[in-house]
């Protein structure tokens, strides 16, 4: 490993410690701190190969790309809430305990947040990561700077973004399109319409797991209101 990457992975854990830190008081500020800090730690490491990457033949179309990116990893994201509820109900309950967050700030500075931490992510993780070392290599880091938060399904979810937006930029060549889709798969994600469960899903989930659902939410792990308080 480079000295570059050795530094990129020491301010990434860094910066993705200090986003999970225990306590969730200020988590978006800290979140756009962390995403600025990367990003900015990616230009200057590498101002001319970053560049680069947003220098592409076809601007336009890789904006469009990254639209139909976005809303396409949107709704795979929505169908597997529904299966997570029917078929494997506690990563479910994780999910549910992560939007808790989003209470962490006031709903109209997320927007801002977002705009500041995904392209940061980006830059830090697609443009720095990918172009030095590879795809997965990439892919692994960032499924593991998620590890602070110590839960699975962020994890996953981390894997499963982080590998559709590295195949955007190896498809593209060029790191409009991942920005576009991460940063508008975030805004749907987390302040349009939030990935919940469906009445019907936890109907069945409910049947399956002989699990009780109180007024159509799922129903609260024993760790909630302590992560959530």
């Amino acid at each position: 490993m480079t000295f570059t990457l050795l530094a990129a992975a020491i301010v990434g854990a860094a910066a993705w410690g200090f986003m999970f830190l225990p306590d969730r008081t200020g988590f978006w500020r800290r979140a756009a701190a962390a995403g600025a800090a990367v990003g900015i730690f990616a230009v200057a490491v590498q101002p001319h190969r970053i560049g680069h990457l947003f220098t592409t033949a076809h601007p336009l179309a890789d904006v469009g790309v990254g639209v139909a990116s976005g809303a396409t990893l949107y709704t795979a994201f929505w169908i597997g809430e529904q299966l997570l509820v029917i078929l494997l109900p506690a990563l479910a309950d994780e999910v549910r305990d992560l939007y808790d967050v989003r209470g962490a700030t006031r709903r109209r500075y997320m927007p801002l947040v977002l705009a500041i931490a995904a392209p940061g992510e980006e830059l830090f993780f697609r443009g720095l990561w990918q172009a030095r070392a590879g795809y997965v290599l990439a892919l692994a880091v960032y499924g593991a700077v998620h590890l602070w938060e110590r839960k699975l399904i962020l994890v996953l979810s981390a894997v499963v973004a982080g590998a559709w937006w590295g195949l955007l930029l190896t498809w593209t060549g060029g790191l409009v399109a991942p920005i576009v889709s991460h940063l508008l798969w975030c805004l749907a994600i987390i302040v349009w319409k939030p990935a919940r469960p469906l009445p019907w899903a936890l109907r069945l989930s409910g049947r399956l797991h002989h699990r009780v659902v109180p007024s159509g939410r799922p129903p609260e792990t024993p760790g909630h209101r302590e992560l959530s308080g």
